[in-house]
C-alpha cells in the first residue's frame, strides 16, 4: 500500500522510493523487499518499470491509479461510517 501511495504522487526513481517508503512504514523496509514487492506489482499490471538512456523510474500503470483512488474511496467511507454510527452489523 505505502509504495502504491507514493507512486500515486509521479514516477519515482528506485532510491527515492526506497527512502519515501521507508519513513512512512512502521517497520523497516529491506531493499530485496521492496525490490520484491516492484517485482510482484509490475507481474500484477498495477506498477511499469519505466526506463530510458538516462534514467529509470517505477511509476503507475492505468490499473495502479484506479486501484488507488478505489482504495482512497474505500478509506473515506470507513472513516465516515465509523465515526457516524451508521454502519449496520452484518445480518445472519
Amino acid at each position: 500500500m505505502a509504495i502504491l501511495t507514493v507512486l500515486h504522487d509521479g514516477p519515482t526513481r528506485y532510491s527515492t522510493l526506497h527512502h519515501t517508503v521507508s519513513q512512512i512504514s512502521p517497520f523497516t523496509v529491506h531493499a530485496r523487499t521492496l525490490t520484491d514487492t516492484l517485482n510482484h506489482l509490475c507481474a500484477e499490471g498495477l506498477v511499469k518499470h519505466h526506463h530510458d538512456t538516462d534514467s529509470a523510474d517505477y511509476r503507475l500503470t492505468t490499473g495502479g491509479e484506479e486501484l488507488v483512488d478505489l482504495l482512497a474511496q474505500i478509506r473515506r467511507w470507513s472513516r465516515q461510517h465509523r465515526t457516524s454510527g451508521t454502519a449496520q452489523p452484518p445480518t445472519q
